[in-house]
């Protein structure tokens, strides 16, 4: 690795208001390393990134990019010193054609004749898993958001940088998608590029991290050598208290006497048959490798997906799952994975989200009465530490963590027999995990079943009662409670029969081409 840096950071201290981001945080990257910069939301992992781009400018504190001094608040002035950086809410105008929006992003000495730019870009885009007969011409606004996640890394490459800043650029990728970012990251690191990797994904940045630098409170927490930490030890770092702590113990033992659902011989699309059966205060994972049947099981469940087949049983009724409003009824309530498009309603308030669901609770002859609401919401908020300016603050511009406490919020006020919690700490940081699983944990104690589907074994040893693990569709082994372990659950996946994979076409190195030639 070549010990050369570029970027250094001394002693930056940022100061919002009375809230103080950063203080007196150092931080460099070398050419040819891959270094993570990890922490929880309001750690300063982003004020960092924006005073190195030059979007923000410290109170105190030098940089330096590629040995050449930062002079002041300057994005231009960041990328001429060779500075490139991948937004995680994009940078597109949405407008206009991808290969415009690549064109304006090149240095103009760096940008082919205008007439061939399609060319060229279908040549810089052609290392990463986008469709290149129509992606060139597509408007940037209508991209899904991995394909605008993806687009955003090849921008930032287009400028041929020294440094490269990835700023959470897994958080809409699916595992093909990341496995192709991390191989242009490691391209990037080949060539001497110094890439700083900022995410939350502790597993990703353990696989493709050489250093990793932690944030707590806007304060230095220490580097460390990728390979030679573990994740429980970043996690310890990260929220100041041992990783152990993070899985609350159950209060109650679940009720042998008291299933809260039963599942019998259930089939739909792409899954089944399954039986299986979840008791009061039990919590019940489900694991396996992506497309084996998790998602259409939980939609089924959820009345999203008729069945073909099969009889479910909540709370001693049985139901048709022929709508999701006939499951709600019933005492089954889905978290959805995808809480921004499936469960949360962006533009609305904390309060309204948590809500929605349960109006008659706070109506009286069909007038709502707020007062009660709020007493309502408010208790919730301090109990699952959902951090807000106001009730009426549009969730849009929470954090992810918070976004996912006000979706779990809504099972406090419904009560519902059973939660259907599918990836419920998905794109959240380590912190507010911790205060999910305590809050579930707590649905869990006041009677409520849990089935909780996760790809991460870690969460569901230490989160769940006992596992389920599917393959083709199917329950191919449950492992009890005191057989839990990460290695266990991981074990059972790679032997489940006939596992399935979804295929993954070879990609190359995704460094920008220099092309000449091509259409417009």
């Amino acid at each position: 690795m070549d010990h050369e840096l570029v970027l250094e950071m001394e002693g930056i201290s940022r100061q919002f208001g009375a809230v103080r981001a950063l203080t007196n945080v150092s931080f460099d990257c070398r050419a040819g390393e891959i270094h993570a910069l990890v922490g929880e939301n309001g750690s300063g992992k982003s004020t960092l990134l924006g005073v190195a781009s030059g979007f923000v400018d410290p109170d105190t504190g030098i940089v330096r990019i590629g040995g050449k001094r930062l002079t002041r608040d300057s994005p231009g002035q960041a990328r001429s010193l060779g500075l490139a950086m991948a937004y995680q809410d994009g940078s597109s105008i949405n407008a206009e054609p991808v290969k415009n929006n690549l064109y304006y992003a090149a240095p103009p000495n760096q940008r082919p004749p205008y007439w061939r730019r399609k060319r060229w870009a279908r040549s810089v885009l052609a290392d990463f898993d986008l469709d290149l007969e129509l992606f060139p011409d597509a408007p940037a606004g209508y991209l899904t958001m991995a394909e605008r996640q993806l687009f955003e890394v090849a921008k930032a490459l287009v400028t041929d940088p020294k440094v490269l800043l990835l700023d959470e650029p897994t958080t809409a990728l699916g595992p093909d998608e990341v496995e192709a970012l991390h191989r242009t990251a490691l391209a990037c690191r080949d060539r001497g590029v110094g890439v700083v990797y900022v995410s939350h994904r502790l597993p990703e940045v353990l696989e493709v991290a050489d250093r990793v630098t932690v944030l707590r409170d806007g304060e230095y927490q220490g580097t460390f050598d990728a390979k030679e930490t573990s994740e429980p030890e970043l996690v310890e770092h990260i929220v100041g208290r041992p990783f152990d702590a993070a899985f609350p113990p159950p209060a109650i033992a679940p009720d042998e006497e008291k299933p809260v659902l039963v599942v019998d011989g259930l089939q739909g699309q792409a899954f089944g048959p399954v039986s299986f059966t979840i008791l009061s205060g039990e919590i019940v994972g489900v694991a396996g490798a992506e497309g084996n049947g998790q998602p259409q099981l939980f939609d089924c469940l959820a009345g999203r997906e008729a069945p073909r087949a099969g009889r479910v049983d909540c709370a001693g009724k049985e139901l048709t799952l022929i709508s999701t409003h006939e499951a709600v009824g019933a005492g089954v309530m889905l978290l959805p994975g995808n809480r921004k498009q499936e469960a949360l309603m962006g533009v609305l308030g904390v309060r309204v989200n948590s809500t929605i669901q349960s109006l008659r609770r706070f109506s009286r002859l069909a007038f709502l009465r707020r007062r009660s609401e709020r007493s309502a919401v408010n208790r919730l908020v301090e109990q699952l530490e959902i951090r807000t300016p106001s009730l009426d603050q549009p969730v849009e511009f929470l954090s992810g963590g918070n976004q996912q406490k006000v979706s779990v919020a809504r099972s406090f006020l419904r009560e519902p027999s059973v939660i259907l919690a599918y990836e419920p700490t998905q794109g959240v940081d380590v912190g507010s995990r911790f205060d999910i699983y305590k809050a579930l944990r707590a649905r869990s104690d006041s009677g409520a079943g849990l089935l909780v589907k996760s790809s991460d074994p870690i969460e569901l040893a230490g989160f769940c009662d006992r596992v389920l693990v599917m393959s083709r569709g199917t329950i191919v082994e449950e492992i009890p409670g005191d057989e839990l372990d990460e290695v266990r659950i991981v074990e059972a996946i790679v032997r489940g029969p006939g596992m399935s994979k979804a295929a993954r076409s070879p990609l190359g190195v995704a460094m920008p081409k220099a092309a000449t030639a091509g259409d417009g």
